[in-house]
């Protein structure tokens, strides 16, 4: 029975580094969504208007009941039961995002802004370890996508969706982890970064240009909430892959560093040459033929195939037999007609 080997996959600083970042990463979602919904309306520019905001999450009566809605760009759509409007023991609340999904999960912009900003610094120092020992120790070109890679997107998408029976996987990433990995660490991560700072007042003093690269700080608002969902995106994708290629195996390789690679079936029966142990070898091996080999049996047996070739007469089994135990002078004598 053939065991699929372990192979050492994660070191312990990338273990380290990403358990940290997981946990990072929830707390500044969280704090981030109870920071929204000190004022939850997007715009775009330098100032902040309430009728020219093109998303806002609220709530309004009808009938005496809240309900809550969801609005883009002018659209309007029903949200109760989800955003806008939340239950709770003292009645209904108005409430961009439940209580649940927030840090601290009763109101309280200032602590939001406490829990939101040490573990932005603290998720950006992770990062840029996690990315300097990677690169030191050559890991990250493992998991960078390149334009050979955008190739083998397809076909892995149609492996996902059991499609593809083979995986075009020739490594330890997928061009779809690639891709994923390296849209957070070239882009999403570095954006969402720098839009941050640009919402500070006190970075804004000393940095002023930075507000300016974005179009304002209320742009600067709605890209760095826009960017904080698409890490979201990933992750959510990150984690199906995690479930679909094998949940224990990817969990035990993150946790403990060791992974079982997966072999890859064979396509057909392959046959191999059966090597003899010492002890068969042994006793097949031939044994060296006489000095002087009589010639007369040699010149029986030659002569008995001649005359079953012979077309007018074929032998009985009989004569062949007969023929081949002649005496060495008649078998000399048929050798030298």
């Amino acid at each position: 029975m053939t065991t699929n080997p372990l192979v050492y996959r994660h070191n312990r600083i990338t273990r380290a580094t990403h358990w940290t970042n997981a946990l990072g990463l929830m707390i500044l979602l969280m704090s981030g969504l109870m920071i929204f919904n000190a004022h939850p309306k997007l715009y775009w520019g330098h100032t902040s208007e309430p009728d020219k905001a093109f998303l806002v999450i609220g709530a309004y009566e009808r009938g005496g009941d809240p309900r809550g809605y969801v609005e883009v760009l002018g659209q309007r759509f029903d949200s109760t039961g989800v955003l806008g409007v939340q239950q709770t023991a003292d009645g209904s609340r108005q409430r961009a995002f439940p209580s649940w999904l927030t840090l601290p999960g009763y109101y309280s912009l200032a602590t939001a802004r406490r829990w939101h900003f040490f573990f932005g610094w603290f998720f950006t120092i992770n990062g840029l370890l996690y990315m300097a020992y990677n690169l030191a120790v050559g890991h990250l070109r493992k998991f960078l996508f390149t334009p050979r890679d955008a190739g083998q997107v397809p076909a892995m998408i149609g492996y996902y969706l059991k499609l593809r029976k083979n995986s075009p996987q020739d490594g330890e990433y997928n061009p779809l982890q690639k891709m994923a990995y390296t849209s957070v660490l070239v882009m999403l991560a570095p954006l969402i970064l720098l839009s941050g700072m640009a919402m500070s007042p006190q970075l804004d003093v000393a940095f002023n240009w930075l507000p300016a690269i974005f179009g304002g700080r209320q742009s600067a608002r709605t890209i760095h909430f826009i960017l904080a969902f698409g890490i979201l995106f990933f992750v959510f994708g990150h984690v199906f892959m995690v479930i679909t290629q094998g949940f224990l195996n990817n969990m035990r390789s993150m946790i403990t560093g060791w992974y079982k690679e997966k072999l890859p079936s064979a396509t057909a029966t392959p046959t191999f040459e059966a090597k003899p142990t010492p002890e068969s070898a042994a006793a097949l091996e031939v044994a060296p033929a006489p000095a002087s080999q009589p010639v007369t049996d040699q010149a029986a047996v030659e002569a008995t195939i001649t005359e079953v070739r012979e077309p007018e007469s074929q032998p009985s089994c009989e004569a062949i037999a007969t023929e081949t135990k002649s005496s060495p002078a008649q078998t000399e004598d048929r050798k030298n007609v």
